[in-house]
């Protein structure tokens, strides 16, 4: 294994909190895990206030004024914050000369299912009540953010909301039931995850509801009539199996999708960009996919 893939490992493994701990010890350890992750020196950063919830521009001297990559950052639907994902959410804005806007949405349990989904529906419709078109706007999420960026979608179509240009969904943890093949055959290969801990997770964001309701797993929602998705995915990775199931779902309703696999890489593997060369590799591959939208328009 590579110098910089065993650092990526030992970031995480052994060094996540145990889930006996209080919901605020689980949340401010993972804060300070990934307070070790460097941010860019030209990274100007402007909070803003949407209707209550804090979010954050995030912009380098070549952000675009017409482009912006809407962010929901992972972490269980539990722990995670825009603190946590600045530097890998920054720098897919950069990646694509976009303006990132990234939102603290409410957590679980205090927060169950669905409030982060109505919370990054909130921020959309800010977006749009800002003047910004939809079509100048994508979506991206990391594991639980990338549930949300599909749900999000799935949201901004049932309520006849004008479509985004398209969606990222990195490492995304779309199948609350953890059905997956991979939930067995990567267990113990992947650093980050256990189907034990994910099991939990569900648990406190689902507050009782199916793991088969649409909006909190995705994977059997309704895909038709989505905008362009890239799936990106780590093939170390418990979810890998969800992943390869969306994305032959979303084939067949007719979406634009596409999909990458990256060999050995760890679940969001993008947030240690500043020393992994595949992290570096994603960013610019989302970036690529980011720039075709944003040209079409």
């Amino acid at each position: 294994m590579k110098v910089s893939l065993q650092k990526a490992h030992r970031l995480f493994k052994g060094n996540l909190p145990s889930y006996s701990a209080s919901v605020e010890e689980i949340r401010e350890h993972i804060e300070d895990i990934f307070a070790l992750l460097p941010v860019a020196s030209d990274l100007v950063t402007e909070e803003v206030d949407i209707d209550g919830m804090k979010g954050e521009w995030q912009t380098f001297p070549e952000s675009r004024e017409d482009r912006v990559l809407l962010y929901l950052h992972g972490g269980g639907f539990m722990y995670g914050s825009i603190a946590t994902h600045r530097g890998e959410s920054s720098e897919l804005g950069r990646a694509a000369k976009a303006r990132t806007l990234s939102i603290n949405y409410r957590l679980a349990p205090e927060h169950p299912f669905p409030a982060p989904i109505d919370d990054a529906l909130k921020a959309y419709n800010w977006l749009l009540e800002q003047g910004y078109r939809a079509k100048d706007i994508i979506i991206a999420g990391d594991s639980a953010g990338g549930n949300l960026t599909a749900a999000l979608m799935m949201s901004i179509r049932d309520t006849m909301t004008p479509l985004p240009a398209g969606g990222i969904m990195i490492s995304p943890w779309i199948d609350l039931g953890q059905n997956g093949e991979t939930y067995i055959t990567k267990e113990g290969v992947d650093p980050v995850n256990t189907k034990e801990a994910i099991k939990q997770l569900a648990d406190n964001y689902l507050n009782g509801v199916s793991p088969t309701v649409p909006y909190a797993s995705p994977i059997y929602g309704d895909l038709r009539g989505l905008p362009p998705i890239y799936v990106m995915v780590g093939e170390a990775e418990i979810m890998l199996s969800e992943s390869l199931t969306f994305v032959t779902r979303a084939a067949l309703a007719g979406v634009d999708i596409h999909f990458r696999s990256w060999p050995a890489m760890i679940h969001n593997w993008l947030c240690a960009h500043s020393f992994l060369e595949e992290a570096r590799e994603g960013i610019l591959s989302a970036g690529d996919f980011m720039n075709k939208l944003y040209a079409k328009h």
